[in-house]
């Protein structure tokens, strides 16, 4: 008679005794989230990795920028998991945890307009706790955007910076010494003692990464005491702890598809007209003359590009761009990006339910 062998397929979720360890990428549009995460699991280093990708949009745009890369994948699109599609995570969360083989370690990339504190209540949470273990919470910020955002969008930027382990102040390259210090400052003016590592295209030590931080605990307590004390931060509360308003309210996404292969050409003159009210936009492409390639477009705030990655081209094109709500004609977006198309496209412009 052979000893019985571990089967995770045999044991219920709530019958596993040691917790998944989950690890928290959060911070305000275009920070490199999906930078930071594509690093991950370009080099697991032996880790079975499982990961969530939240995006706003209807697209979901980040979780088609790592889908080639091996770990165990859930995308959750068309809301944000910190308000209304909460209970999506928790949901999503189950599935990695009853998926065979289990992964190892789980990384949760949230929405730009996300404020994680809501997502780490739902991690220990009733239906999680048990299931999962928060190993640290990591806030990306755009060193070279931060100094340009509105107040609104700063505001959202610290109190996502409030709830994190490290504050990791990325795209240092795009900022002077000068600009470094007044955003450090701008950050720890309102949270004192944020722990803040300076780091360009999301290169962060692996040992930083997946360690637990000095101190772990301290910024999910301080993050808490910020949202019970400052009212003028989270006048969006409806007065439950851990409830946010819907993203909805505050932002507007808009999202496009087309069958046929975009003209570069046009398209960059297209990148110049752009509405100044959109915040981040983002796109998969097809384009004209690369066989071979996908065009990826990103933009963050008054910063835009264009590169040709390795790989198939996608079948269809694919656009989100994200700004305040009637700050942008959805219309005359998808007519300026319908106009680049050689065989027109469909498009949507949306915000969550």
């Amino acid at each position: 008679m052979t000893s019985p062998t571990p089967d995770s397929r045999a044991a219920p979720s709530s019958a596993r005794s040691d917790p998944l360890p989950v690890t928290v990428l959060a911070g305000f549009l275009g920070a490199g989230k999906t930078t930071l995460l594509k690093r991950i699991l370009s080099d697991p280093q032996g880790t079975r990795f499982g990961v969530l990708v939240n995006d706003f949009g209807a697209i979901n745009i980040d979780a088609e920028l790592v889908v080639d890369m091996g770990a165990e994948q859930i995308s959750l699109a068309n809301g944000c998991v910190c308000c209304s599609i909460r209970d999506d995570l928790v949901e999503a969360v189950q599935r990695l945890v009853d998926a065979d083989p289990r992964p190892q370690h789980v990384v949760i990339e949230t929405s730009g307009v996300s404020r994680p504190l809501a997502v780490v209540d739902a991690l220990l949470g009733d239906d999680l706790r048990e299931l999962v273990k928060l190993d640290s919470i990591y806030c990306l910020v755009d060193a070279g955007g931060f100094l340009d955002l509105d107040f609104a969008a700063a505001e959202l930027a610290i109190d996502q910076a409030a709830c994190a382990d490290i504050v990791l102040l990325n795209k240092c390259d795009l900022a002077s010494g000068q600009q470094l210090v007044a955003v450090e400052e701008g950050l720890q003016g309102p949270v004192p003692n944020l722990r803040i590592l300076r780091t360009r295209f999301a290169d962060v030590p692996r040992a930083v990464l997946f360690a637990a931080p000095p101190g772990q605990g301290e910024a999910l307590e301080r993050a808490r005491n910020r949202r019970a004390s400052a009212g003028h931060v989270h006048h969006h509360d409806h007065g439950h702890a851990g409830h946010l308003h819907d993203h909805g309210e505050e932002f507007e996404s808009w999202s496009w598809q087309g069958a046929g292969p975009l003209d570069s050409r046009k398209l960059r003159d297209a990148m110049r007209r752009l509405p100044p009210g959109l915040l981040r936009a983002k796109g998969i492409l097809r384009l004209a003359g690369q066989p071979e390639g996908r065009g990826v477009f990103h933009l963050v705030g008054k910063r835009m590009s264009l590169e040709v990655e390795a790989g198939p081209p996608p079948a269809m094109s694919q656009l989100v761009a994200i700004g305040r709500r009637g700050t942008f004609d959805p219309a005359g977006l998808t007519r300026l990006v319908t106009g680049c198309c050689e065989s027109g496209g469909m498009a949507s412009a949306r915000s969550p339910e």
